[in-house]
């Protein structure tokens, strides 16, 4: 969202490249809340990481859907569900760092979330941002936040698996 949000605002729903950087913002400082009240649920949780990661995608969904049915016009809206992603999205990336901490070895603490996070920017950055560029692009912006919302929905199912996991102690 912080590298294509902007674009998506200002080409679909009309907003000026100003309007459409305050996206960005608005995002990363909802994520730092976000990743904070979420680490601190998780806690009260046991360090059920991944029920708190899973139950985050959730509202990733409605967000998402709700910015594809949006009207024009209503950028407060689209602003308000930007918040709302980077209030949750940042929770399932912030958690497989820390689950890969909390599920292995004290040998392997700097290689574990090392290798998810190669995994995580080379997939989530990089095939993220050129797959769902080439899908608005031949497609179409819905067709692009349709394989947002799928690959949430798979995210979630996957992320459920570590529904009951707790750190080791």
């Amino acid at each position: 969202m912080v590298d294509w949000g902007p674009t998506y605002l200002k080409e679909v729903k009309g907003a000026s490249l100003a309007q459409g950087g305050l996206s960005t913002l608005i995002i990363e400082f909802a994520g730092a809340a976000g990743m904070l009240s979420m680490g601190w649920l998780s806690d009260k949780l046991g360090g059920r990481r991944g029920r708190v990661g899973t139950l985050a995608m959730v509202p990733l969904v409605v967000a998402f859907a709700g910015i594809r049915v949006t009207p024009k016009g209503m950028l407060w809206l689209d602003l308000a569900l930007f918040g709302l992603i980077g209030f949750f999205v940042y929770t399932p990336v912030m958690f497989s760092g820390v689950m890969a901490l909390d599920l292995t070895s004290k040998k392997a603490a700097a290689t574990a979330p090392g290798f998810v996070g190669l995994f995580g920017y080379v997939g989530g950055r990089v095939l993220q941002g050129k797959g769902l560029g080439v899908i608005a692009q031949n497609y179409g912006w819905d067709a692009g936040l349709y394989s947002v919302i799928g690959c949430i929905l798979i995210g979630a199912v996957l992320l459920a698996f570590l529904w009951n996991v707790k750190p080791r102690g």
